[in-house]
């Protein structure tokens, strides 16, 4: 072979290389030009279960130069560069097939075929992520809860609903040892039990259940309970309320294979692989009040004319599948889908039942979100310290009705057992959460405060104060918004 023809191949090759990796940009540029809007012409908004990144702009909302551009541009085009779902789901293939290993870090490929979710790792094997003073800070604001509901003549019961790890652990990779230790959910169901607190034991009837070798209740491509697993924990839960379940288990069964496993999709955005489900031929006499677009829709009404009693339920992606049932069962009922709960509905607002279902692995959110409800009015415990006023942060804000105060104490102080605000001659009790969100914070912390007061307490001098074993701190400082 030639000089010549030895650079003609070299230059045949190089521009295979180049054209090849132009592809994925050209083909974006195509789609952008045909639809001006890629994310919505291709469908991959919700393909790997999460918000991809928006096309940037040169300029800022203000007519500014957009500093954060290449970033953002960065971000944006590893998202929504062409064939990326296939070449995803191309590697993922590969990957698992000859290591398996997964190629999404928050999935994990385990045995004969099941996947899960990353971050319920700790849980299932019995790793604590929440310390004891966590612990009885969720218990503290969760009766805090309770006191507020039950003053409104509802009962109150608290759901967690278990992790697919937490239920099938047989299924995980060998390196994924159990250690029989009290993860999270162990240690606040032991502090609750010392309480009068009503929890539904989803955990314990879905375990039963597995171990006596019964049908399959969670998805193997999916983070979820499937049709058996939400039969059972609504009975569960029918059961922990004292209610007739209207035997809606024993309505005829069939099994589809349509489901698409939101694991799966995370590994294989373009490849189809429907999982089974069980479908309960139950009546379906309710309705929806209002419009509906989905059942993920934050806020979800329903009424029925052959149903008993009301239902208000604070519900996460676990209570999709809750829907058909409790709507069906109660004459009226609703599903708000949200991080921060709205208690103060309750003043409007007259249930027979508030029931709050939260995922085992999103535990910590009870220590990071606290309830919008009226801060309960009390005495103010004798403060016997005076703490480091440094190590205080105050923040505030007037959403609506309220004045919304939170903040930082001393972390030397964070197994408190109780914290209050006293403003305008009156103490009130607060949440013993950290606002992470609002005190742009990367993780929660143990020393956080938070309440809900009335608005027009907007500027005044406040007083926090701190309740430890022992004995009482207080800080002050002083609100104007």
């Amino acid at each position: 072979m030639n000089d010549k023809m030895k650079n003609t191949l070299r230059i045949l090759y190089t521009a295979v290389v180049f054209g090849i990796l132009a592809v994925p940009a050209v083909t974006l540029a195509v789609r952008e030009a045909r639809s001006g809007n890629a994310a919505e012409e291709t469908g991959v908004v919700n393909a790997e279960n999460r918000v991809l990144a928006q096309k940037p702009s040169f300029r800022t909302e203000e007519n500014k130069l957009n500093v954060n551009f290449p970033a953002e541009f960065d971000a944006w085009f590893s998202d929504n560069f062409g064939l990326r779902s296939q070449l995803v789901t191309a590697y993922s293939k590969l990957t698992g097939k000859v290591f398996q290993v997964s190629t999404e870090k928050d999935v994990i490929i385990g045995k004969d075929d099941w996947l899960y979710f990353t971050p319920t790792i700790p849980d299932a094997t019995g790793v604590r992520t929440l310390d004891d003073a966590e612990i009885r800070h969720i218990v503290y604001n969760m009766q805090m809860m309770q006191q507020y509901v039950e003053s409104h003549g509802a009962k109150f019961v608290f759901a967690p609903a278990p992790n697919k790890a937490s239920i099938y652990p047989e299924h995980l990779p060998a390196r994924y040892l159990q250690t029989g230790n009290e993860n999270n959910l162990d240690a606040l169901y032991q502090a609750l039990s010392q309480t009068d607190f009503t929890v539904c034991d989803l955990r314990g009837a879905l375990r039963n259940a597995a171990a006596n070798g019964g049908r399959q209740l969670y998805h193997k491509t999916d983070t979820h309970w499937n049709g058996d697993g939400a039969m059972l924990g609504y009975q569960t839960l029918m059961q922990t309320l004292g209610l007739d379940d209207f035997g809606f288990a024993d309505a005829e069964r069939t099994e589809t294979c349509d489901w698409d496993g939101d694991l799966w999709t995370m590994l294989s955005p373009a490849e189809k692989n429907p999982d089974q489900n069980a479908v309960y031929a139950i009546p379906q006499t309710y309705s929806y009040v209002g419009r509906m677009r989905s059942i993920d829709d934050m806020t979800i009404r329903t009424t029925c004319e052959s149903g008993s009693g009301s239902l208000l339920m604070f519900r996460d992606s676990f209570g999709r599948a809750l829907i058909p049932l409790l709507g069906e069962r109660f004459a009226e009922c609703a599903f708000l889908r949200t991080n921060s709960l709205p208690l103060d509905m309750l003043e409007t607002e007259h249930p027979d039942y508030v029931v709050y279902e939260l995922v085992e692995r999103n535990l910590h959110h009870l220590l990071i979100h606290a309830p919008q409800m009226p801060a309960p009015a009390v005495s103010l415990p004798a403060a016997s310290q005076a703490p480091d006023s440094d190590a205080f942060r105050l923040e505030a804000e007037t959403m609506g009705q309220y004045l919304h105060i939170y903040g930082l104490f001393d972390p030397a102080y964070a197994d408190a057992d109780a914290a209050y605000v006293t403003i305008g001659g009156q103490t009130y009790q607060a949440f013993l959460c950290c606002e992470q969100e609002a005190l742009e914070l990367d993780t929660h912390q143990a020393n956080g405060f938070s309440c809900y007061l009335p608005a027009e307490l907007a500027a005044d001098t406040v007083q926090i104060t701190i309740q430890t074993k022992d004995g009482c701190v207080q800080y002050s400082g002083s609100v104007a918004v």
